[in-house]
C-alpha cells in the first residue's frame, strides 16, 4: 500500500517536488540526473525555452560562477587553474573541437561538471575531444557587445560601478581599476596583472611586463588580455576614442612579441673543414639545394636542415671519393 501511494505521488512529478522542503530539492539538483528527469516532465514550450537558455548570448549571473569555481576549490581544486580554463574557453570559436590532452586530472573533473551542466558537449564522457557551447564561451563575459560599442546613453553620467555593464578603467600609467565585487571578475583580472589594493567595491592592479609575460606562459594571449580590456571597459571609457589606451595596447603586444624574438630551427651541424675550398664546395651545393640554414665562413661552421641532411652527405662522400 505505502509503495502504491508513492507511486501516486510520483505521477505528477512537479507536484511531488513541491512537497519536499527546500534543504531536499537543493540535495536533489546537486544530481544530474534530477534536472533530466524534471526536464523530461516539461511542457513543450517550457523544454524549448530551457534549451534556449543553454545558447543565450547573455552571460550567466557572475556570483553563481564565483560561487561554482570557489566551492570547486574547496574540494581540492586549483582554483587558478579553473579560472585560467574558463578565461580560454571564453575565446574558443563555436564549433570547433578542442583537445583534452595536457589536462590535469581536476582540470577534467571540472570538464566533466562542465558537460553535465550542457555547457561542453562531449560525445563520450571518455572522449578526448570537447565541443564548447554557445553560452560556454560567453561564460566569463561581463558585458554584453552591445555594451561594449557603448551608447551615448549609457556612457553619458555614469560613474564607476553603478551600472551592469562594464567595470574596468585602464589608465596610460598601466593602472587598473576594476570597480566589482565579483571573485571571478577579480581573479580574471588578477591572471594579467599584479594586485595592489582590495576595497569593498574596488581593486587597483598594475598591468606589468612580469604578469603580462606570466599569463602569456599560462597559455593566454596578449589579443586576449587586450580584448577583455576592451570588452569590459566602464561607461566612462567608452566614451573614449580608442576605448584603450595606445600606449597600452601597444606595449602588452610587445610584451608578447618579446618571447618570439629568437627563431628555432632544427639542423645538422657540418665543421671541422680541413680547407676552406671544402667549406665552400658544400656550402654551395647545400645553397643549392636550398637546405643551408646558416653559415658562418670565417670559423667554416654551417648547418643545413634535417631532411637536407642525407643529400648533403652523399654529396659529400662523392666529393671525397674524387678528390
Amino acid at each position: 500500500l505505502e509503495c502504491l501511494r508513492v507511486q501516486l505521488q510520483c505521477k505528477n512529478l512537479h507536484e511531488y517536488l513541491k512537497e519536499l522542503s527546500p534543504e531536499i530539492l537543493d540535495s536533489l539538483y546537486n544530481h544530474p540526473a534530477t534536472c533530466l528527469a524534471v526536464y523530461r516532465e516539461l511542457p513543450s514550450l517550457a523544454k524549448n525555452y530551457v534549451m534556449r537558455m543553454l545558447f543565450l548570448d547573455h552571460p550567466l549571473p557572475q556570483a553563481a560562477v564565483a560561487l561554482w569555481v570557489k566551492k570547486d576549490s574547496q574540494k581540492g581544486m586549483d582554483l587558478v587553474e579553473i579560472l585560467s580554463f574558463l578565461f580560454q574557453l571564453s575565446f574558443s570559436t563555436l564549433g570547433r573541437d578542442y583537445s583534452v590532452e595536457g589536462m590535469s586530472e581536476s582540470l577534467l573533473t571540472f570538464l566533466q561538471h562542465l558537460r553535465e551542466f550542457g555547457l561542453v558537449f562531449q560525445r563520450k564522457r571518455k572522449s578526448r575531444r570537447y565541443y564548447p557551447t554557445r553560452l560556454a564561451i560567453t561564460l566569463a563575459a561581463g558585458v554584453t557587445v552591445n555594451a561594449a560599442s557603448g551608447s551615448a546613453s549609457t556612457a553619458l553620467g555614469a560613474t564607476p560601478g553603478t551600472g551592469d555593464t562594464g567595470f574596468i578603467v585602464v589608465e596610460t600609467n598601466y593602472r587598473v581599476y576594476a570597480y566589482t565585487n565579483s571573485e571571478l571578475q577579480i581573479a580574471l583580472v588578477a591572471l594579467f596583472s599584479e594586485m595592489l589594493y582590495r576595497f569593498p567595491n574596488v581593486v587597483v592592479a598594475q598591468v606589468t611586463r612580469e604578469s603580462v609575460q606570466q599569463a602569456i606562459a599560462n597559455g593566454i594571449t596578449a589579443q586576449q588580455i587586450i580584448h577583455f580590456l576592451r570588452t569590459r571597459a566602464h561607461p566612462v571609457m567608452l566614451k573614449r576614442t580608442p576605448i584603450l589606451p595606445p600606449t597600452i595596447k601597444d606595449q602588452i603586444m610587445l610584451w608578447e612579441l618579446e618571447k618570439d624574438r629568437l627563431q628555432f630551427t632544427e639542423g645538422v651541424l657540418y665543421n671541422q673543414f680541413l680547407s676552406q675550398a671544402d667549406f665552400e664546395v658544400l656550402r654551395d651545393r647545400a645553397q643549392g639545394l636550398g637546405v643551408l640554414v646558416w653559415q658562418n665562413p670565417a670559423h667554416r661552421v654551417m648547418v643545413v636542415t634535417p631532411h637536407g641532411h642525407s643529400e648533403v652527405k652523399r654529396f659529400w662522400k662523392r666529393q671525397k671519393s674524387h678528390t
